[in-house]
């Protein structure tokens, strides 16, 4: 065993001691190295819904992604296409996680993403509720914050499954950023994503979002042209249906129809029918004669949602007078049958045409 002299010993110590110092301490931040496999460049894309990774020769294959909204319930799993996972729109504002379920060299691999919505807390909007008027607006309404900045202002997109944009709107300036309606709805599909997104100087704001079904939030506009009438027996009303975004056949309609004789003390008779090709209805005259009012709207059998009622339509008390033709024939059956005693038809004419 040769042994090493001191001079060249100190400055073997030395070397190795500058080469462990070179190196620096460990990072703490910088999680050791277990040799646990993992997927690279895990990323997810909100406006889409689309979870991606590095694709490559060793980096294994993912078989399974799963989204998970704890606060919801909500826990939806789809098979993996190529290098991504394609979500159904689903609600992110709460946050959500992503997994991944995969084998990479022989090894089961479980990777999880994070997806939060980044912003200061109560600074998105809140409440949002949206519906279809007049079969050509799409009307959106929403709080401000609790804790939005002062300079906020909001603005509302809708997009389809694909994630395309198919309608947009901004609050208009120096009004209150809480509402904002789109008129063009040609694209507009049955399951839409709504999303209304937040600006300030101050930094983030948190988005509020929404997957609704638009068959189920269209409001009826009240029936078109509502007419009606009376003769001695009856009144008739008629109407058309009001126009609809979403298609709709007649058994999808119902209709209330509600009459009321004009005197203070009288109460309101209603009755609701389903819709047909007619779309009329018949029911008795008031007795004893006086003005009337009557009026319809409309409804989806669908949901418990109601249209506004029609103008209100006054039928006077002209309309309830006896036809002369009926009149005359009254009074002739009554000559006829009365027997022994001997009446005057031009009497009882007048007797029955007095108001």
């Amino acid at each position: 065993m040769s042994i090493i002299p001191l001079p060249q010993l100190l400055a073997l110590l030395c070397c190795c001691g500058l080469a462990a110092a070179t190196q620096g301490p460990t990072d703490p931040s910088t999680p050791p190295n277990l040799g646990l496999a993992h997927f690279h460049n895990l990323t997810f894309d909100p406006g889409t819904w689309t979870l991606s990774w590095a694709c490559g020769g060793h980096d294994g294959a993912v078989m399974s992604c799963t989204v998970i909204d704890q606060e919801a319930g909500i826990r939806r799993r789809v098979r993996s296409r190529g290098c991504r996972c394609r979500f159904q729109p689903m609600e992110l504002h709460r946050g959500v996680d992503l997994e991944v379920a995969g084998d990479k060299g022989h090894a089961q691999v479980h990777q999880t993403l994070r997806f939060e919505n980044e912003g200061a807390p109560g600074s998105g909007a809140e409440n949002l509720t949206c519906e279809i008027l007049a079969a050509h607006f799409l009307c959106c309404y929403w709080a401000v914050g609790p804790a939005a900045p002062d300079d906020i202002r909001y603005s509302l997109r809708v997009l389809n499954a694909t994630g395309h944009e198919v309608a947009s709107c901004s609050a208009a300036p120096g009004t209150p950023p809480t509402r904002c309606q789109a008129d063009d709805l040609t694209h507009l599909p049955r399951l839409a994503y709504i999303v209304v997104t937040g600006q300030s100087r101050t930094g983030l704001v948190r988005f509020l979002d929404a997957v609704v079904n638009t068959k189920g939030i269209e409001r009826l506009g009240p029936p078109d042209n509502v007419s009606a009438s009376c003769n001695f027996s009856h009144c008739t009303i008629t109407w058309a249906p009001p126009p609809t975004w979403a298609p709709m056949t007649e058994q999808d309609f119902r209709f209330e129809i509600e009459w009321k004789k004009a005197e203070p003390s009288s109460i309101a008779q209603k009755v609701v029918i389903a819709g047909r090709e007619d779309n009329a209805f018949a029911f008795p005259s008031p007795a004893p004669r006086g003005r009337l009012w009557v009026r319809v709207r409309a409804g989806d059998t669908r949901s418990d949602r109601w249209s506004d009622w029609s103008p209100a339509l006054e039928l006077g008390s002209e309309a309830t007078t006896p036809p002369r033709a009926l009149v005359l024939a009254a009074s002739s059956c009554a000559a006829l049958l009365c027997g022994g005693r001997r009446v005057n038809s031009e009497t009882l004419r007048k007797d029955l045409l007095r108001p």
